[in-house]
């Protein structure tokens, strides 16, 4: 099985989200095993939560068509980004 390999921005909205999770469902998700978090993907991309539903689609708005493709083989769903519920994007510095 190939490993997930990640951005450093892809992997800090994944503990974003995380973060929310575990907030509003009281579920931690292990970010250290592929594992978890596929498990975090799963729930979060089912979730009808505004605020997990935010942080999923900063997440995937950070992979590229491999990384997405992937997942999908790891049988998880991907939805696409609610562009409108999308979080502001990291400003560049200058």
């Amino acid at each position: 099985m190939d490993t997930l390999i990640f951005s450093q921005t892809a992997i800090f909205r994944m503990q974003q989200l995380a973060s929310c999770v575990y907030h509003k469902t009281g579920t931690r998700h292990r970010m250290a095993t592929q594992e978890g978090m596929l498990a975090l993907l799963r729930e979060a991309g089912a979730s009808l939560d505004k605020d997990i539903r935010q942080y999923y689609d900063s997440f995937v708005l950070e992979l590229n068509k491999n990384q997405v493709d992937m997942l999908e083989a790891r049988h998880v769903r991907m939805r696409k980004p609610f562009l409108s519920s999308a979080i502001a994007p990291i400003r560049k510095a200058g």
